[in-house]
């Protein structure tokens, strides 16, 4: 899978420490509805924009996760159209890393109910669904003070700028 951003503490605060704790795996969609809108999970308690998925449970597969994580996160069922690349942060600071698999994929059947964690729901975590460069100009212009969403920021920017970039929606 193509390698499309690493993210340290150098992009967020211009240290050059590194985390040196393995990393944790997880996944995330770009997921394109049938009026082209993607999805995106909005934390609205931390005025934050992500894409939905999240982390790799033991002994489950990259693509079981993240059909998985899409369910949970916005009530759909998926069909991946393919693989965008991964993304790498390395937070020194509570020393965390994390290695992301994204992928394109699209809503298969109607849209049901979130299925959110205690965490999500106390993060005030509501799904919407954007054209996919109002969810760009969305995620770039809400830049939270929170040191671990800055990370995130960036990650999601790598990600849907790849999707833009290369045309991946029209495939869907």
């Amino acid at each position: 899978m193509k390698h499309l951003a690493t993210i340290t503490d150098k992009d967020i605060t211009g240290s050059d420490a590194l985390a040196t704790a393995e990393p944790r795996i997880a996944v995330s969609a770009v997921l394109f509805d049938r009026d082209n809108n993607i999805a995106l999970q909005y934390l609205s308690n931390y005025e934050v924009y992500a894409l939905v998925g999240g982390a790799v449970d033991p002994g489950e597969d990259l693509l079981t996760a993240i059909k998985r994580e899409v369910l949970e996160e916005s009530g759909c069922d998926c069909e991946i159209i393919g693989e965008l690349g991964y993304t790498f942060e390395s937070l020194a600071e509570p020393n965390k890393s994390q290695k992301r698999y994204n992928y394109i994929a699209r809503v298969v059947g109607e849209k049901g109910k979130l299925q959110l964690t205690e965490d999500e729901i106390s993060w005030g975590a509501v799904t919407c669904w954007h054209p996919i460069e109002k969810a760009l100009q969305l995620i770039k212009e809400t830049d939270s003070s929170y040191y671990v969403h800055k990370f995130m920021r960036l990650r999601e920017i790598a990600v849907l700028t790849e999707v833009i970039t290369n045309h991946m929606y029209l495939v869907v």
